[in-house]
C-alpha cells in the first residue's frame, strides 16, 4: 500500500514527450481519492478558504505548515516541467507527485507565484491566489502502474501525522458519507478506530512520530496483517463498487465515470504517452 515512488521508468517518456509536459502546470491529489477529482471537475481547483465558504464537503483540511504540498489557506499548489528537472523525488514536486499521481493538466495562463502562504519546499512548485477554475483545467493525467489496480490497493493517506488524527478520520468518514449518501456501518467505525489506535501504539514508540509514518504503517502490517491504509482502501472499494455498480473496480474504471468524458484522459506508460479517451 505504500507510494509508488519508482519513476525511473518514466524519465523518458517524459524527455520524449517534453514539449506536451511543458504545456502546462499540474496539480496533484496525493490521496488518490477521486471523490476529490469529482469535486475539482464541479468547482474546479480550491483553496481552503474558498473551499469553507462554499460550505463544500471537501478533505483539503491539511495545514499549511504540514511539510507535503497541500493547497493552503488562500493559495493552490501546482507544479511544473521544465529542462532543469532533475527528476529528484526530494527536491522536485513534479517527479514526486506527477509520475506517482493523478493529476490535473492546468493551463499556464493563469497566474502564479513563487511562494503561498509558505515558502516553498519543491524547486518547482508554485501557488495560485484563490483557486484555479474548472475553465483552465485541460486534462488528467496519471502513469501506467496506478491505473490497473484495484481501488483497495490504492494508498488513500498522505504520509504526514496530520492525516492519522482522530479529527482527520472522523472528518474522512464524515466527508465520505456525505459523497456517497450512505451511513458506514458501526463495525466499520469501529475497524477504522481500532486500526488508528494500533498505529498510534506504533508511532508513540518513535522518538520523532511526524518524520516515520511510514514505517509505522510498514509495521503495523507485518504485525496485523493490514494497515490503516488499508482499512479505509478496502472501504472506498465497496463503497464506488456500490456507487457504480461495479465488481472490484479499478482505479481507471472509477476515474473514467467520475470523469465522464469531461477532460481528456492521459496515461504515461513505460516510453510513451497514451491517450486512453
Amino acid at each position: 500500500m505504500n507510494k509508488i515512488r519508482d519513476i525511473g521508468k518514466y524519465i523518458d517518456t517524459v524527455k520524449m514527450h517534453g514539449d506536451f509536459f511543458k504545456k502546462y502546470y499540474f496539480h496533484s491529489l496525493i490521496d488518490f481519492n477521486l471523490t476529490k477529482l469529482d469535486s475539482i471537475l464541479h468547482h474546479g481547483i480550491l483553496s481552503k478558504n474558498l473551499i469553507q465558504q462554499k460550505c463544500l464537503v471537501s478533505l483539503y483540511t491539511h495545514d499549511v505548515r504540514d511539510f507535503d504540498s497541500k493547497n493552503g489557506n488562500t493559495y493552490v499548489s501546482l507544479t511544473q516541467y521544465t529542462d532543469n528537472c532533475e527528476f529528484s523525488t526530494m527536491f522536485e514536486s513534479f517527479p514526486l507527485h506527477t509520475l506517482t499521481c493523478l493529476s490535473l493538466l492546468v493551463n499556464k495562463s493563469i497566474n502564479v507565484e513563487r511562494q503561498g502562504e509558505r515558502e516553498t519546499f519543491f524547486d518547482d512548485e508554485l501557488f495560485c491566489l484563490n483557486s484555479v477554475p474548472n475553465s483552465k483545467l485541460e486534462g488528467i493525467i496519471l502513469p501506467e502502474h496506478l491505473s490497473t489496480l484495484l481501488i483497495s490497493e490504492v494508498n488513500c493517506l498522505p504520509n504526514d501525522l496530520s492525516c492519522y488524527t482522530k479529527s482527520y478520520l472522523n472528518h474522512w468518514i464524515k466527508c465520505m458519507q456525505s459523497y456517497f449518501n450512505t451511513v458506514l456501518p458501526h463495525e466499520v467505525i469501529e475497524e477504522i478506530k481500532l486500526s488508528n489506535e494500533q498505529l498510534w501504539d506504533i508511532l508513540e514508540e518513535y522518538e520523532n512520530p511526524d518524520r516515520w509514518v511510514e514505517s509505522a504503517i510498514r509495521t503495523q502490517r507485518n504485525q496485523y496483517g493490514k494497515d490503516l491504509k488499508d482499512v479505509l482502501a478496502n472501504i472506498l472499494q465497496n463503497l464506488w463498487s456500490e456507487k457504480f455498480d461495479i465488481s472490484n473496480p479499478t482505479y481507471i474504471d472509477v476515474l473514467m465515470r467520475v470523469n465522464d468524458d469531461q477532460l481528456p484522459v492521459y496515461e504515461i506508460k513505460h516510453k510513451s504517452l497514451k491517450r486512453i479517451i
